[in-house]
């Protein structure tokens, strides 16, 4: 696939891409949020060819290009389920999952048949996780190939990493949704976005769609599936696979649970699925906003942490309505309350700081990005420079957490370049 000299023009003029600063050095400075379990000291970051090339305490070795003493500096914050077709279908409230699939989110993917609906749609994404401060993400298309080259062409305008895959799928959905072609992308890179193989969920998948997506991650591609998230729908899969003893297996059976999974919500599984989950170290990416506003059901970390089974956060824009990673977490504490008041007085509630380790370091290594969601020497820079009017007290990141505004953010370093 190549992109033209007028699809990078279109797509910068699209961003106003003359607010990029140039690929140069620079300096920042500010408290370094480099470990949320620590208090953050007074430092520097210098930032060169689009790396992080040094990281000082007390005062910068020359003037910084931004961020003062009163700033905090910390890793942009990542994305590890949500569904860029459905930017415009947040709010649409009093629906469960199936309904809400059927009324609200197949006509929305439909409309991304228009190739120009597409690009329209993933540049206000775009606009909108970057001004939230996620700068990486894994998401969802749709089921047109299409949308692919319009997340490659948005790179060009705002180079966010993201793993994204066309959504596979041949039963239960519009027909107009079903049957395209499958692009063989399974493990390919353009520019900082990577294809991942993208079974919608057991629903709409039959048995030969299942094995086909196994055979296209067999190169190691990075899979993303939905796992358990309602009543119902686990209902369903069972008429749809009486041979397998529970929904989980289905997966399993075709291959589809590896260690590069990434199975979203999770909310309704037993022991065993657990145990098969964790045996296979495949991901549960939990998503709290997301499960509280369809009604899904309370995620269960106890159960996470008792089989050592790998986590990550997702928004699910847009069944979850908050794109911003900070509430997200906030949200996943919520959850935890919530069981540990109704379910389990002794269930465990994630501190702030496990939280906002999750957003950052946490997802980043659950996309497999062992250089992303860190202020580290060498790691990419991806960062964020923050002032919020709170205090700089022990209680600083549950402050962040519970009162965030990306009015927060005041600069955005994106692959070394300044917004």
């Amino acid at each position: 696939m190549r992109i033209s000299y007028a699809d990078a023009q279109f797509v910068r003029s699209a961003y106003g891409f003359r607010h990029f600063s140039a690929l140069c050095p620079m300096i920042l400075q500010g408290r370094l949020l480099i470990d949320p379990f620590q208090e953050p000291a007074e430092g520097w970051v210098a930032i060169d060819a689009g790396r992080i090339t040094e990281i000082g305490h007390g005062a910068p070795p020359s003037k910084p290009d931004a961020g003062d003493r009163d700033s905090l500096i910390c890793p942009g914050f990542i994305d590890a389920h949500l569904h860029l077709p459905q930017i415009d279908s947040m709010g649409c409230d009093g629906l469960d999952l199936i309904d809400w699939l059927d009324q609200i989110v197949f006509p929305a993917e439909m409309r991304w048949a228009d190739e120009q609906v597409a690009q329209q749609q993933t540049i206000s994404a775009y606009q909108r996780l970057v001004k939230a401060g996620t700068l990486g993400y894994a998401a969802y298309l749709t089921s047109h190939f299409h949308g692919y080259v319009a997340v490659v062409r948005a790179g060009h305008g705002l180079p966010l990493r993201a793993i994204v895959g066309q959504v596979l799928m041949d039963r239960n959905a519009p027909p107009a949704l079903l049957g395209h072609k499958l692009a063989r992308l399974a493990s390919s890179e353009r520019g900082r976005v990577t294809s991942s193989v993208n079974p919608r969920f057991a629903l709409s998948c039959s048995d030969d769609l299942l094995s086909t997506a196994a055979q296209r991650a067999a190169d190691g591609a990075i899979i993303q599936t939905h796992l358990a998230e309602s009543q119902r729908e686990c209902a369903l899969v069972r008429e749809l696979f009486p041979n397998d003893v529970n929904y989980t297996q289905v997966y399993d059976r075709h291959g589809l649970l590896t260690e590069r999974t990434l199975l979203a919500h999770c909310v309704h599984l037993d022991e065993a699925q657990w145990q098969l989950i964790a045996r296979r170290q495949s991901v549960a990416v939990h998503c709290p906003t997301a499960n509280t506003f369809l009604k899904s059901g309370l995620f269960d970390l106890e159960a996470v942490r008792e089989h050592g089974v790998r986590l990550a956060l997702g928004s699910d824009l847009a069944a979850g309505p908050d794109i911003a990673m900070p509430r997200v977490a906030r949200a996943m504490i919520e959850v935890a309350k919530s069981r540990a008041m109704l379910i389990n007085p002794e269930a465990h509630i994630p501190s702030p700081a496990e939280a906002w380790s999750l957003v950052t370091r946490g997802n980043a290594d659950a996309l497999g990005w062992r250089d992303a969601g860190r202020l580290e020497i060498g790691a990419s820079a991806d960062v964020l420079i923050l002032k919020p009017p709170i205090p700089r007290d022990e209680h600083l990141i549950g402050r962040l957490l519970h009162t965030w505004s990306d009015d927060y953010i005041t600069h955005r370093i994106l692959a070394g370049k300044m917004l």
